[in-house]
């Protein structure tokens, strides 16, 4: 009996060792603690998550790559291109109103905006 109780108290902390830690990963915030107004999550799905945000004048967005591929920020007039490696972040302050598209050279595909109200 006394062996059987040690075996499963083992089971139980192996399991608790082992377990998923999904939840944890998909959870990531690179950007905490940059000040930003906005966080966009770029991963290796091509996608920016979200694809549209909002914030006022002076505010920052901050975009990070929780993925492994290597994306850029890229707005279309040119006025910023960050580049954003994986595990990495990209933070911009707005100091104009104007909804501001924005690319990724890398991926043609995908394409976000940022609204910036005065």
């Amino acid at each position: 009996m006394r062996t059987n109780l040690a075996f499963f108290a083992v089971l139980a902390l192996t399991g608790i060792a082992c377990g998923d830690d999904s939840t944890s990963s998909s959870s990531t915030d690179l950007c905490a603690g940059s000040g930003a107004a906005a966080t966009v999550t770029v991963a290796d799905n091509y996608t920016y998550t979200p694809d549209t945000v909002t914030i006022t004048v002076g505010q920052s967005v901050c975009w990070q790559n929780t993925g492994q591929l290597m994306h850029t920020v890229t707005e279309y007039l040119g006025r910023f291109n960050g580049s954003l490696p994986g595990g990495q972040t990209f933070v911009r302050t707005f100091t104009s109103s104007g909804s501001i598209p924005y690319s990724c050279q890398q991926h043609s595909n995908m394409s976000g905006t940022v609204i910036v109200n005065p």
